[in-house]
């Protein structure tokens, strides 16, 4: 075997590692600057967040096999998905509702896919920085009840972080209806539990 030193790539993730200062910042900026490209958006206008507060998508009774063709709408939730389980939690929840129509879209879904990648345009820097701290492990984690109006099915997420960032995180619609705030609440708890419990056995 042969030392190389300090990783500084790997899988599509850059390391950037300060030994004196005992930190690790790791981010996919080439990678998300390869999508935009990729989708034609390199010299797209920034947007602040990655998804409209307001938008309300809603699947097509029929999907419409010929416009769908048109856009390679799936190529590009594919790509973004290895961003937000990799470096990009701020793009989780974004990802996560608009691969629910990767099956049947329309050009609405589009532009709002391409949302995303108006974010990340300016967010390319982003990542993860994590550095020596007398923390333990923390998480936090939250449940939305009542803004699906569609099929009610609720989202929940949560985020773990360990040394000033996060270590794991998820955020995803449920499959299972709550019949009130409190009960999605006591779910999403349940779901970051395991998650905490997993964590701190492989402490």
């Amino acid at each position: 075997m042969k030392d190389l030193g300090l990783a500084s790539r790997c899988l599509g993730i850059e390391f950037h590692q300060d030994t004196k200062n005992h930190s690790v910042y790791i981010t996919q900026r080439q990678y998300t600057e390869a999508i935009l490209e990729r989708f034609g958006m390199q010299d797209c206008k920034e947007v602040k967040t990655p998804i409209d507060i307001n938008i309300s998508l809603t699947k097509p009774e029929r999907p419409n096999e010929r416009l769908m063709q048109q856009y390679p709408y799936q190529r590009l939730i594919g790509a973004l998905m290895y961003l937000a389980v990799s470096t990009r939690p701020d793009i989780a929840y974004a990802v996560n509702l608009m691969s629910q129509f990767n099956t049947n879209f329309t050009v609405e879904h589009w532009v709002a896919a391409k949302r995303i990648l108006r974010y990340l345009k300016g967010t390319v820097n982003y990542g993860l920085m994590y550095q020596r701290t007398n923390k333990q492990l923390y998480g936090a984690v939250d449940a939305d009840w009542g803004s699906n109006t569609v099929d009610r099915r609720w989202y929940s997420g949560y985020a773990f972080i360990l040394a000033g960032a996060a270590v794991s995180w998820e955020a995803r619609k449920q499959r299972n209806l709550a019949l009130s705030s409190v009960e999605a609440e006591y779910m999403a708890i349940s779901e970051a539990t395991k998650e905490a419990i997993y964590l701190r056995g492989t402490e």
